[in-house]
């Protein structure tokens, strides 16, 4: 798994790029204009189809040092796509690679904490999950937000099969998560989604109640996860 330097962490959750706090829906908003039905089919036309890439995560497990400083980001392969026609357009990425999320587990005392965390680190399902896309701009760089669905697996342990979900936070009008852009320069894309944490055996799927991710890496605490789908 090549390492490689993407993006710090705790910034992540402010923005990842020039997204302005914004309501796509607001006519009234001065700052923003809602994107003309010509403008996203251009969007969908230069998003659209298959993305052969990277997911970038936080990790420690194999830390690397460039000019002195420990890089915590690894990089596996990943295959997104974009489908629709401009209006109901969703992305899909098709092998994720559920396991990464055990490093984003509590280190809790309880029995069922240790055996989920436990199962999630061998768990090889890759599984796939969708968002829906909202194109946002198209100038000077395209911009889009995602609206990402809830991911589930079921885990085997304690004796009996588990559901879990795992969600990511919720877009907000004044702070934007979930994102993706088109490099002006490379033409390539890039998706950014915060992760927030997970519920096991959901009672209530509609009025969900997650454990929020909660670890250290090097010792410096941290809630909740980023991750980047990019095209190297």
């Amino acid at each position: 798994m090549k390492k490689i330097k993407l993006f710090s962490i705790a910034a992540a959750f402010v923005a990842a790029f020039a997204f302005t706090s914004c309501n796509t829906g607001d006519d009234n908003n001065s700052n923003y204009q809602p994107l003309t039905k010509a403008e996203k089919d251009l969007c969908y036309l230069k998003t659209a189809g298959v993305h052969y890439g990277k997911l970038a995560y936080m990790s420690d497990e194999h830390v690397t040092e460039i000019k002195g400083t420990k890089e915590y980001i690894d990089t596996l392969d990943v295959t997104t796509d974009i489908s629709g026609n401009g209006k109901d357009t969703v992305m899909t990425v098709r092998n994720f690679p559920v396991k990464i999320l055990a490093r984003y587990i509590p280190e809790l005392e309880n029995a069922d904490t240790k055996e989920l965390k436990e199962a999630l680190k061998k768990c090889e399902m890759q599984v796939s999950f969708k968002s829906v896309v909202t194109y946002y701009k198209v100038t000077p760089v395209l911009q889009f937000l995602l609206y990402p669905e809830t991911m589930t697996v079921n885990l085997e342990y304690g004796g009996t099969t588990h559901k879990v979900n795992f969600y990511c936070l919720a877009n907000t009008y004044y702070y934007i998560y979930n994102t993706g852009l088109v490099d002006s320069k490379t033409s390539k894309l890039e998706t950014y989604f915060a992760l927030y944490g997970y519920e096991v055996d959901p009672k209530d799927e509609k009025n969900p109640k997650p454990t929020v991710f909660s670890y250290k890496i090097a010792g410096k605490p941290y809630t909740g996860a980023q991750i980047k789908f990019f095209e190297p």
